[in-house]
């Protein structure tokens, strides 16, 4: 995995992910971008993209077209989520284009990303971080997933083995799922200072799975 030095341009920061299958496309890739972005990672596999958005999510992921045509049909259909990963842009590398994509994806991520709002809580898909009331923080990445996979489906359960498919990627048992979403849970109940004596938000639905609502729903479910 190699990684660039920050470039500023124009006092905005971006950071890409750029998927280039072998260092001379990667050399390509790099001279082309040029400063058009902050910081840019490149990586060669589809695995050491899956590494890297563990560490951080990226705002934008820049991809071979010939390199991505190589990865599974299941793998392609995931990738038009666009709350579960950054935005991703094809393009045919080595290409004069390079920089002007770039230029338009800054346009479309400011433009198609939505934020979500749930009483005081706020989750700004644009800059991948949340917030209850006027505090911001930005979660690692899978709490960030799992929040917002919980979001999308405010006032629903959503079952633990669901959600273990759905942000992990993989099927378990009852058992596995309920335990590792127990710790991830915490921690973002922790980050965004939910208290532990009243879990507004993130409700604990036992023996099916967590359901997100806003304070004021959690009380008319009472009445």
């Amino acid at each position: 995995m190699l990684s660039y030095p920050h470039c500023w341009l124009g006092g905005s920061y971006m950071h890409i992910l750029i998927l280039a299958p072998t260092p001379d496309v990667a050399s390509q890739v790099q001279a082309a971008v040029g400063n058009a972005v902050s910081h840019c990672t490149v990586v060669a596999t589809w695995a050491d993209v899956l590494s890297s958005l563990k560490d951080k999510t990226p705002d934008l992921i820049l991809a071979d077209r010939a390199a991505l045509s190589r990865l599974e049909p299941t793998t392609l259909l995931d990738l038009t989520e666009p709350d579960r990963w950054p935005p991703l842009m094809l393009l045919d590398i080595p290409a004069n284009s390079v920089r002007d994509g770039i230029v338009l994806a800054k346009r479309l991520i400011r433009t198609a990303s939505r934020p979500y709002e749930i009483g005081e809580l706020r989750i700004d898909t644009r800059k991948k971080r949340a917030g209850l009331g006027e505090r911001w923080v930005t979660l690692p990445p899978i709490q960030y997933r799992l929040l917002i996979t919980l979001a999308k489906r405010a006032g629903e359960v959503v079952g633990y083995r669901e959600l273990l498919k759905e942000v992990w990627g993989y099927d378990g048992t009852d058992k596995e799922a309920r335990d590792l979403l127990k710790v991830h849970i915490r921690q973002i109940r922790r980050r965004l200072g939910i208290t532990a004596e009243k879990h507004h938000y993130i409700r604990s639905v036992r023996g099916f799975g967590y359901m997100l609502l806003s304070p004021e729903e959690e009380e008319e479910d009472v009445l």
